[in-house]
């Protein structure tokens, strides 16, 4: 029976317990590198750049897509790897000025394929070097947009390096920052089909960013005539999107004396050939397209089908002289006549759809 009194051996067992305590409370302190307050914040204004990466996209595709509902979460490669499965497309965009460290997108198949698909205005088909510059162009357009955001919020220019876009065919080969990051993963869904898209930040990046927004660290002013580069943009024909108002007049920082705004001046409208196309469309340029020439269509019975033989005749929708259709997947685009050059067919264009009516086709 015992007199009450700790042996030696239970002496030592109970202070290596403290030691431990001590430790679990240290690191539940520091939550992996982030403040309850800078998590929030960082919560909130993924929400924005979300909303504003969605309706980019939309806008320029003229489809409907959401991203939503950003998730927060502090982690290691080794935790990132086990929540990744499959191929994924990573979109290296790191930020140079303003903010500095290392960022990227880490996108599933699924929505990878779907946002080319969306850009190259044809069905889903499988990633080629033509899709990850599609998806790159999109995702230009969408941080060009994000960023508008991110500058309102910090009050300071902020800059990113040339996009680039790179298959992972496993989850080992991601390229992310060294020791613990940050993941935020929004839901993505589009056409009916929910994926996700995670954005990567290291701890450099976070830090300056949730330090501006709760105040620990002052907002650098602007400097008189500064200029910042953002990725350009490029909408097409009949797209619809509310401009952000810019400051006009001499830089005097944010936040420093009234704010002057005016109305944007349009060009009168005017016939003529479009203008030629600028930006980052001209990663575009080569990608291939089925253009098809249509004679005319008919509808018939399987039975007549089943009974065709050699010199049945199948009487067509158009009449004899009238323009055949030129069709871009599967989309009319322009009318022509059939000519012969040497031994082959070919098509004399002799009218072009209107650009209003080609829109309308696409959707």
């Amino acid at each position: 029976m015992s007199d009450g009194s700790l042996s030696q051996e239970e002496i030592d067992a109970l202070l290596s317990g403290a030691e431990d305590l001590g430790s679990t409370f240290e690191a539940g302190e520091s939550a992996g590198g982030l403040g309850d307050d800078e998590q929030g914040e960082l919560q909130a204004l993924s929400s924005d750049l979300a909303q504003s990466m969605a309706v980019t996209l939309a806008t320029i595709t003229g489809k409907n897509v959401s991203i939503s509902n950003p998730q927060v979460e502090v982690m290691t490669k080794d935790a990132l790897v086990q929540q990744v499965a499959g191929n994924t497309v990573q979109v290296t965009a790191d930020f140079t000025e303003g903010v500095r460290g290392k960022h990227s997108f880490v996108i599933t198949e699924v929505a990878a394929k779907q946002i080319a698909a969306l850009m190259m205005v044809q069905e889903e088909g499988e990633l080629t070097d033509m899709s990850l510059s599609a998806l790159t162009e999109g995702f230009n357009q969408m941080t060009g947009a994000s960023l508008n955001v991110l500058e309102e919020k910090i009050r300071n220019p902020v800059r990113m390096a040339a996009l680039s876009a790179a298959m992972r065919e496993d989850p080992v080969d991601l390229e992310t920052p060294e020791g613990g990051f940050v993941r935020v993963r929004f839901d993505f869904v589009s056409n009916g089909s929910t994926s996700f898209i995670d954005e990567i930040y290291d701890m450099e990046a976070v830090k300056a960013i949730t330090g501006s927004l709760t105040g620990k660290k002052q907002p650098s002013a602007r400097q008189p005539n500064a200029t910042f580069a953002k990725p350009s943009r490029t909408f097409q024909p009949g797209a619809q999107m509310n401009a952000p108002l810019y400051r006009t007049g001499p830089a005097s920082g944010f936040g420093q004396g009234p704010v002057g705004v005016q109305p944007v001046q349009f060009a009168p409208l005017a016939s003529g050939e479009q203008a030629g196309i600028t930006g980052n469309i001209g990663l575009l340029m080569d990608v291939s397209m089925q253009l098809t020439v249509e004679l005319g269509r008919t509808k018939m019975l399987i039975k007549d089908i089943l009974g065709m033989g050699e010199g049945t005749i199948v009487e067509l929708d158009k009449l004899a002289g009238e323009p055949v259709d030129l069709l871009v997947n599967g989309k009319l685009i322009a009318k022509g006549e059939v000519v012969v050059i040497d031994e082959n067919f070919g098509v004399r264009v002799t009218d072009i759809i209107s650009p209003m009516e080609r829109i309308s086709n696409f959707e």
